[in-house]
């Protein structure tokens, strides 16, 4: 019993640079025990007293710099892992922007299409009917509903939509036309919305990886504080360099 006290108390001051919370600091502690422990009683066996045994593998393990190197290693694979996120989430901005802007554009030639579909329609269509409106839905498949009503006799209106209409609330629009003296509203799929909620997902995933990555990396700098948390969660990575260089200075 006195030797596995002896054994944790060792331990436990070789990693004491370690973040104890950590699962990996955790695993790592009870590996190098339960290897110091076997060896004490390997040695045993070949006739040596406890305390020998005991001097013998603490001197093979290699003491706190074998620690240290350990505890180097497992910050230096924290880092790449954080890194690798930070890049994931850079990535995904990148794409979402490229996307809007895409959108953006996509959009603008759509607008000149929807137009078209109104008046290339009911210019000669009198008086209005489904058929004007199935023809205007029709044209385009991010057209999904089409209302018309005639300005001299409002009692004169056409309304269409196409089966899964109800479920694009999110990225639907509508546009009015008056043409003939018809009052045209056809509900579009824009694609500028897709663009819109795609990049904020873009900026949303690139937020929460960019922190993890901005915690984990000052954590293994021994840098992370209220301050330095602050900084990072208000102004990502520019947070983060302020935050370095507050505690470099602080140093």
């Amino acid at each position: 019993m006195t030797r596995l006290k002896h054994l944790d108390d060792y331990v436990d001051t070789l990693y004491q640079n370690a973040d104890p919370r950590l699962q990996e600091t955790i695993d790592l502690k009870e590996e190098t025990r339960t290897h110091l422990e076997q060896s004490i009683r390997d040695l045993m066996l070949t006739g040596r007293s406890e305390t020998e045994a005991t001097r013998i593998a603490l001197d093979r393990f290699g003491g706190a710099e074998q620690a240290d190197s350990i505890i180097k290693t497992m910050q230096i694979q924290q880092n790449r892992f954080a890194t690798r996120l930070f890049h994931i989430g850079l990535g995904v901005l990148l794409s979402s922007m490229i996307v809007f802007i895409a959108s953006l554009w996509i959009g603008g030639k759509y607008d000149l299409t929807f137009a078209d579909a109104v008046y290339l329609n009911v210019a000669e269509a009198v008086p209005i009917d489904a058929e004007t409106g199935q023809a205007i839905l029709q044209t385009s498949g991010l057209i999904h509903g089409v209302s018309m009503t005639a300005t001299d006799t409002p009692g004169e209106a056409v309304s269409l939509s196409k089966r899964w209409a109800g479920t694009l609330g999110l990225i639907s629009d509508e546009r009015s036309y008056l043409e003939n003296d018809v009052f045209t509203v056809i509900d579009v799929v824009d694609p500028r919305k897709i663009g819109s909620i795609l990049l904020l997902i873009g900026l949303t995933v690139y937020y929460v990886l960019s922190t993890v990555w901005g915690v984990i990396t000052l954590h293994t700098r021994q840098r992370l504080n209220l301050l330095s948390l602050a900084l990072l969660l208000t102004l990502n990575v520019i947070g983060f360099w302020m935050a370095n260089r507050v505690t470099s200075k602080e140093e």
